[in-house]
């Protein structure tokens, strides 16, 4: 198979600059700390992660980002979202003044 690096080239150029969909700082937590590190091959345990970093919608977005957005592989995004989900909710220390 012979490629044409002239038109490869030009389509590079022309082609609309991919920007990322604006995500909330937990979903940027949880991106950071769970999707980049299984990317990269790290091991990722549950007691990592700061678990008042995000919060439950942060878990859906992060599947939608993974699934539509960075890759198609479904069974690990699922997969992700099935383990966060299983993390038992704990509420937030509220900081009087």
């Amino acid at each position: 198979m012979k490629i044409n690096i002239p038109i490869l080239i030009s389509a590079v150029q022309n082609a609309p600059a991919f920007e990322a969909p604006k995500i909330s700082e937990g979903t940027t937590y949880l991106l950071n700390n769970t999707y980049n590190r299984l990317l990269r091959g790290e091991e990722v345990l549950l007691s990592d992660l700061d678990l008042n970093a995000f919060e439950s919608e942060d878990i859906s977005t992060l599947h939608d980002l993974y699934n539509n957005v960075y890759g198609k592989n479904n069974y690990q995004a699922n997969h992700i979202v099935a383990t966060l989900r299983m993390i038992a909710p704990t509420s937030k220390t509220a900081a009087y003044v």
